[in-house]
């Protein structure tokens, strides 16, 4: 059960953390007519790679797209609570901005929803602006895991988006205050709700900031995580509940959301200024499943020294890949070597530029039912390949050369003499067309928050008939779970984790000592923009984060042996008392989403911290 209202406190409903994901739509409606102030939500991300910028593609489908916005309309048409939603299509560039428009304008003619005044900002930069900064010196990298920019890098890109922060929303509501929907180009993440807490009178942005860092990951925050949440906000503090009854929030999980995919939590820096959070507190209510949150202090930037970071992306080329599987236990055993020769050979027969990856993975699925179950060392090892070429064509050569040598190429002792190779698919070479990779992620010094950001007002026409029905929209046969089904499915869930033990974990550490897998909580690792990668480790209990804390184990020192990295790879190492935390952001061997990369959204690389021995008993 929320809080009760209060004088001066507003409600935002943000019902997913990313437009597109789909969310409950019960858990929607209950909230909305229970009353609510506004509907946010982010539609934007890097995490999902360079294509969009590069190729103007979109995080999900445009079918996607549909569904929900259909239900953010109708709350919108029959409610008439606003809507404010953030870098539209998942890039912010003008072309997904329009994008959201005709899917708004054609979902309004075809569900009869009332006329409706929708306010249009724009995000993409022009290059000789840019230009011209940089040759000022007005340009920087957004940090030392970034590249220096230079002109060759803004012409290659295919657009460039600058994340516009609060400033651009609270100058469109306070121009059209008739509004009743906004999207945004590329914004930073929180600055819809930080703004709309301005234009509603709250106007302490620490307050009005973290809340924002928090809900625009929707109720990602709660345990079990969950999509829905509701934000009630006032001039001191803000309250985070999850709208989904088999989730909580608590005073950790709130706290450790700071840690989620950024740099460092104690200080989180945006548009026109820094959040410190050193001083945040966070009190469990009453109910079990809210928490307060007060003490963010938002440290402005000096007059003249506003900054925005850009974002572009080029195309670098055209890919190719093939997948398949090697089961032979000679072959294996020489794994590296005969891949080598893989490489040897297309060097041989090609003679234009290209780039090859064979990524081995170990994996147990050529024989299927078929397989003996014997145990032992990794029986299959997966490769995927991939080429990189100029051109189609020059690609799918490459990785035809490639695969033919896995298929055929001879290795010692070997005994089986009609291929090597277990393809799944036909045909067997697959091309994917063209590659991308980010080539701007630069800070842009000294510039007017607004004036970049043009803002154009437009009414969509609708007949408004269904405004007088008041019923939810059609699903487009999407079936939800209900709440019923949600708490089932949950409750299966903790109790399967009450029953397995962690067998993973082997073998067994030495006497005295425990796997720091065996005793951590969290122990995750994510892209920290495209071209780092932050890793967390969180702990429920007090007393055994001070006993890890006190061993000294987890440092800097354990940071760079664990991922063969030296001092300058290193961004950030610390603890963060406020969520029993141990963080550490490394430079990204090879930026999200490039060739020859592995993990798109960087969710894989925490696994050596599983083995980390600690000088703490097994229990």
């Amino acid at each position: 059960m929320a809080p009760s209202r209060i004088t001066d406190e507003i409600k935002i409903l943000t019902p997913v953390g990313m437009i597109g994901y789909g969310f409950n739509e019960d858990l929607f409606w209950k909230a909305v007519g229970d009353g609510v102030d506004a509907i946010i939500a982010d539609c934007g991300s890097t995490d999902s790679g360079p294509q969009k910028l590069a190729q103007g593609t979109t995080t999900v489908t445009r079918e996607a797209y549909v569904r929900d916005l259909d239900v953010l309309l109708a709350a919108c048409s029959m409610y008439r609570v606003p809507i404010l939603l953030g870098s539209a299509g998942g890039d912010g560039s003008d072309e997904h901005v329009e994008l959201f428009v005709q899917i708004m304008k054609e979902i309004t003619e075809k569900k009869m929803y009332r006329t409706m005044n929708v306010v249009t900002i724009k995000s993409e930069i022009d290059k000789d602006f840019i230009k011209r900064k940089l040759s000022k010196g007005e340009v920087s990298p957004c940090s030392r895991a970034v590249p220096e920019l230079t002109v060759t890098d803004i012409d290659q890109a295919t657009r460039i988006v600058a994340q516009m922060g609060l400033e651009p929303y609270v100058e469109a509501m306070s121009k059209y205050p008739d509004f009743d929907i906004i999207i945004g180009g590329r914004s930073y993440d929180p600055a819809m709700y930080a703004a709309f807490c301005l234009h509603r009178g709250i106007n302490d942005l620490g307050v009005a900031y973290h809340m924002g860092k928090i809900m625009e990951c929707g109720a990602q925050c709660s345990r079990p995580k969950s999509k829905e949440a509701l934000a009630i906000v006032r001039q001191d503090s803000f309250d985070i509940i999850p709208l989904d009854p088999a989730s909580r929030c608590t005073e950790l999980s709130v706290a450790a959301h700071t840690l989620y995919e950024k740099t460092r939590p104690d200080v989180l820096v945006g548009p026109g200024g820094e959040l410190h959070l050193q001083s945040a507190t966070y009190e469990q209510l009453k109910d079990g499943r809210t928490v307060r949150v007060a003490g963010g202090k938002f440290v402005p930037v000096k007059p003249g020294e506003y900054t925005l970071k850009m974002e572009g992306a080029r195309v670098s080329g055209y890919r190719s890949v093939f997948i398949g599987a090697f089961r032979d236990p000679i072959l294996i055993s020489q794994i590296e070597s005969f891949l080598q020769r893989v490489q040897e050979f297309v060097k041989s027969r090609v003679d234009y530029p290209y780039e090859l990856k064979l990524h081995p993975y170990g994996v147990n699925a050529v024989m299927g039912p078929l397989d003996p179950g014997d145990g032992g060392a990794p029986k299959e090892v997966c490769v995927c390949g991939e080429a990189k070429a100029p051109s189609q064509a020059q690609a799918n050569h490459v990785v035809n050369i490639a695969r033919i040598a896995c298929v055929h190429g001879p290795y010692p002792h070997q005994l089986a003499t009609s291929g090597n190779f277990a393809m799944p698919f036909a045909p067997y070479d697959i091309p994917l067309g063209q590659i991308s990779e980010f080539n701007v992620y630069h800070l842009l010094e000294k510039v007017d928050p607004v004036g970049l950001f043009p803002i154009n007002y437009r009414t969509v026409e609708g007949e408004g008939s269904f405004a007088r029905q008041k019923t939810a929209p059609e699903t487009n046969g999407i079936v939800l779970p209900s709440s019923k089904q949600m708490l089932e499915a949950k409750a299966a869930i903790a109790k399967a984790n009450q029953e397995i033990s962690r067998p993973w974990l082997k073998p067994d550490p030495p006497a005295g000592q425990c796997y720091l897998g065996d005793i951590a909580d969290v122990v995750r690792s994510k892209n920290a923009g495209p071209f780092e990668l932050t890793i967390d480790v969180m702990f429920n209990d007090e007393e055994l984060y001070q006993r890890v804390k006190k061993t000294g184990v987890l440092s800097l020192e354990t940071a760079k042996k664990l991922y063969h990295i030296g001092d300058d790879d290193v961004l950030a190492c610390l603890f963060w008392d406020q969520a029993r935390a141990f963080k550490t952001t490394i430079k990204r061997p090879i930026p999200s989403g490039s060739f020859g990369e592995t993990d798109v959204h960087g969710s894989q690389q925490h696994i050596p911290l599983l083995y980390t021995l600690l000088p703490i008993p097994r229990s």
